[in-house]
């Protein structure tokens, strides 16, 4: 893999880690296309780092994973690098709504048990008040000791009396939308959306004198490679819908055309059928 050049942007680095291990691999534009089912015009945008001819975030972490591994690069550096692209929104969670509410009945359950154990002592005291008040009436004589367990005993009595009961719980106000909120992750906001630069055209070589010619004609956008004998290009890349292109040179010609269900080709005038030598989506074949 090349040095990162640090003057481009992170979808630059990815575009361009990608078309370098593709090329070190002798694959050819149409081998990913095939493999990958992406249009020309998508794999241009990847290698080219241009993310916003992509249709968004999500397809742009797709596209580029799937073609790390097809050429079996680490796809975890590459994104990370488009993490700083695409930056993720992390939310924490929020508060479970109704845990207030559960803290309640235990509560009034710790109330209720200092009430069980108040309710007997106060009984007690009672019980001893009065027959200590039965006694001194049937004796006639002060008891001291009587009076003074009573005593004690009705502070207790009236403060446990003056005790405000505990409030009862007042139930937590219904929150089910905030909790279907915030288990939701929050989007990033979409991009004001970009008008999609045109595609680089496919160059083709200028004419050779006394060569022979091969022309072609594309309805929809297609990806095509035309080399003659000695091994140069003349025509290589995307050809728009309503291309003509018509190059001479010297034959044996090797043609690769994808999307070949959109061109129609034509050699030294007489077309030629492209059904037979089309495999999947990809028309492979030389002229003589």
């Amino acid at each position: 893999m090349q040095p990162q050049d640090s003057t481009l942007s992170p979808a630059q680095q990815i575009g361009q880690q990608l078309r370098a291990a593709r090329e070190a691999r002798g694959l050819s534009l149409l081998d990913v296309i095939d493999r990958l089912k992406l249009s020309p015009r998508q794999l241009d945008a990847i290698e080219a780092g241009d993310f916003d001819r992509l249709p968004g975030a999500t397809f742009v972490r797709g596209f580029v994973r799937n073609y790390a591994r097809f050429l079996e690069l680490d796809s975890g550096a590459l994104m990370s690098l488009l993490d700083a692209q695409y930056p993720q929104v992390k939310v924490e969670p929020a508060p479970v709504a109704g845990q207030e509410a559960a803290e309640a009945p235990r509560r009034e359950a710790r109330g209720g048990k200092v009430w069980l154990w108040l309710l007997p002592l106060i009984a007690a005291g009672g019980v001893v008040a009065w027959l200590q008040g039965s006694q001194s009436r049937s004796s006639g004589e002060p008891q001291p000791v009587a009076l003074e367990v009573a005593a004690s005993s009705a502070p207790a009595a009236s403060a446990a009396q003056a005790a405000p009961a505990p409030a009862p719980a007042v139930p937590a106000p219904a929150s089910a939308p905030a909790v279907s909120v915030a288990s939701q992750p929050v989007a990033a906001p979409a991009p004001a959306a970009k008008p999609a630069p045109a595609a680089t055209p496919a160059a083709s070589a200028p004419a050779v004198a006394g060569g022979k010619t091969v022309h072609l004609t594309s309805s929809g956008e297609s990806w095509v490679s035309v080399t003659d004998a000695k091994g140069k290009r003349l025509i290589y890349g995307l050809l728009p819908a309503g291309s003509d292109k018509q190059v001479s040179g010297e034959p044996p010609f090797k043609v690769t055309i994808g999307n070949a269900t959109q061109v129609e080709l034509a050699y030294e005038g007489s077309a030629v059928d492209l059904k037979s030598k089309t495999r999947g989506t990809t028309a492979k074949l030389e002229l003589n």
